[in-house]
């Protein structure tokens, strides 16, 4: 977040994926973990989602259920308000396959959504782009 401090969200404890968010920073040699308490609306539990930072916030793309439903949804992490937000598509806009295990970087005011698992021998080759201005 510039200042070095991070989040953790999503992912296994105990064989479950979870749904917290975890604010850490360093003190020193130290690092500092304290849990963010999140209200409604939040994303569903998942793993093997992609992040992407944009100034303070958070954007997370797709992921796993429990019952290992893909999904393709994103929502964005608001760091100064600890609060989730998800982003609609309308009913025009172009809305991405579900995968899990993809790759996201951010460049610019773009982030850039690559490949992924659809089904376990469907591997994705795709590219999508999510412009944070439009």
């Amino acid at each position: 977040m510039g200042d070095g401090s991070f989040i953790v969200s999503g992912g296994y404890v105990d064989g479950s994926r979870v749904d917290e968010v975890i604010g850490c920073k360093h003190e020193g040699a130290t690092l500092l973990a304290d849990p963010v308490i999140i209200d409604e609306p939040r994303p569903s539990a998942r793993a093997s989602v992609s992040f992407g930072v944009y100034g303070r916030k958070v954007f997370m793309f797709g992921g796993q259920e429990d019952d290992n439903r893909k999904l393709n949804d994103m929502w964005c992490f608001n760091c100064d308000e600890d609060s989730w937000t998800q982003i609609e598509c309308g009913p025009d806009d172009f809305k991405p396959t579900p995968r899990s295990g993809h790759t996201t970087v951010v460049h610019g005011q773009k982030m850039y959504i690559f490949g992924g698992i659809l089904e376990l021998t469907h591997e994705l080759n795709d590219l999508v782009v999510y412009d944070f201005e439009t």
